[in-house]
Formats: C-alpha cells, structure tokens, sequence
C-alpha cells in the first residue's frame, strides 16, 4: 500500500512513526506533502519521500491522509483533487463533516489519536459507503497503528474526537498535578523525579491491565475511614465526574462549531 500524506504535523508524525515501529510498513511507501523546513528534515530523516502539491500527478497512491487545520481543510482538498481527481482521501480533520467536501464520495472521515506512535491507536472511520474498496483500505491502513471502530453515524466522530482525541490531553493535564506534588516530594532524590514518575505512570497501565475494573482497583488502595477514603469522598464531594464529562461536552460542542464554520 501507498501513501501519501497531506501535512507533516503532530498526527502524521505520530501516524507515520507507529507504522514505521517492527518494519511492518516500509518508509518508502510513505510519502508527505509538507512546507515546514523542520518538519520536512524530520520526515526525510526516516525516509519519507516529499513532494510538492503539483506532483501528485506522477504517483499513484491507494490513501491520501489530510492532515491540516479545519480552516485549511477545504482548500486542500481542491488543490489534491486538482492533481489527483480520482484520490481517496481520509480527512484526519475533527469537526468538518463529509458533506462539507467537495466531491463528498471520495471522503472518509478519520480520527486517530496520538498513541498511533505506539501502535496503540484507536481510530473512528466513517464514510457514507461502508463497501467501497478504499474504505476497506483504510480499515487494513489504520489496524497497523492499532485498532480501528467504524462509526454507523457521522454525528458520533464528534463525541469520539472528545473522548478520544482529546481526551488524553485531560488525562495528561491530570497527570501533571501529580507530577508536580510529587516533584515537591522527592527532593533530594539520586533518580530523577521524572523517572520515577514514569514507573509510577507504566504501572497504572500493568495494574489495569490485570484487573480491568475500577471499583476493584480502588478498593485494594482504600481502608475504611484512611487517608484515601478522605481523597475520595473529596473528590467525589467537588464532582470530578461532573467536571470531567464537562470537559467532554466542550470538546463535542468545538467539533460541532467547527463543521458549522466551515
């Protein structure tokens, strides 16, 4: 398979370094249209090929990811399908839906998300023609990043953006209020307290992973009446539930904006 992506940002380097990992998909199969020096040095680096817009007529590829701002979206889409009428193209873009494209049939919506650099992704697809053979294309395209959900409805890529796209951003915003209270701790530590942190960050994952339930994992930490217990009520008093779905929502209502915008 072929590809060629559409902007070098922080989601094509995640994407293209997680297909890289094991040598599942060979760096000269990936090609990038980017215009960012430091980028393009970065992509060549890893045998990326880069291209101009305009030679898109000299290669033929099976996917063209577009990865772009929403406000550069539309346009770049016309530039692709001036060069390559008959491109199929994944949008990676949040918020734009389908209909908003020119030539709408060759759209398939995508959102991946940054742990793709891992080959842990989990990526929506959604097109309106689940039976096209570029739709199973890129079904196969994403499993080599992680694991893909095929969305029955558009409406829902909004929700997946927040809670899966953006969503880990919450999670590392969290993250860092440990961080810091812990840095308060360790001083005079030999081991870095970043190194530490990331043990303790690695065996959040292994405890999951060993009992997948929440209830469960809290209460093998909580004592009646103890230290967490008074953490929990707390939290559970200040309604971080509520604060967390809250941040959700306002992701799900940007998405929604910003297909109205455009």
């Amino acid at each position: 398979m072929n590809v060629c992506f559409f902007g070098g940002g922080n989601i094509s380097q995640a994407i293209i370094a997680g297909l890289l990992k094991g040598g599942g998909f060979p760096a000269g199969s990936i090609a990038c249209i980017e215009r960012n020096t430091s980028k393009i040095q970065s992509l060549k680096s890893k045998g990326i090929l880069i291209l101009k817009i305009d030679e898109l007529t000299k290669h033929q590829f099976d996917l063209i990811i577009l990865a772009v701002k929403p406000k550069d979206a539309l346009d770049a889409t016309k530039q692709i399908l001036i060069h390559a009428p008959n491109a199929n193209i994944i949008s990676t873009v949040a918020g734009i839906t389908a209909d908003k494209y020119p030539n709408t049939a060759t759209i398939i919506r995508s959102m991946p998300n940054t742990a793709s650099e891992f080959k842990k992704g989990i990526t929506a697809l959604y097109t309106k023609d689940i039976n096209k053979s570029s739709f199973k294309k890129a079904i196969k395209f994403f499993e080599h990043i992680g694991h893909v959900l095929v969305m029955k409805d558009e409406a829902e890529m909004h929700s997946f953006t927040s809670v899966i796209g953006s969503g880990q951003a919450f999670l590392f915003k969290i993250l860092e209020v440990y961080l810091t209270e812990f840095k308060k701790l360790s001083k005079g530590v030999d081991v870095s307290a970043t190194e530490i942190f990331k043990n303790f960050v690695y065996s959040l994952g292994d405890q999951f992973n060993q009992d997948p339930d929440f209830d469960s994992l809290i209460n093998k930490i909580k004592s009646p009446n103890g230290t967490t217990q008074a953490g929990i009520e707390s939290l559970e008093n200040n309604n971080v539930e509520m604060i967390i779905k809250e941040a959700f929502k306002a992701a799900t209502n940007r998405s929604a904006e910003i297909s109205n915008e455009n």
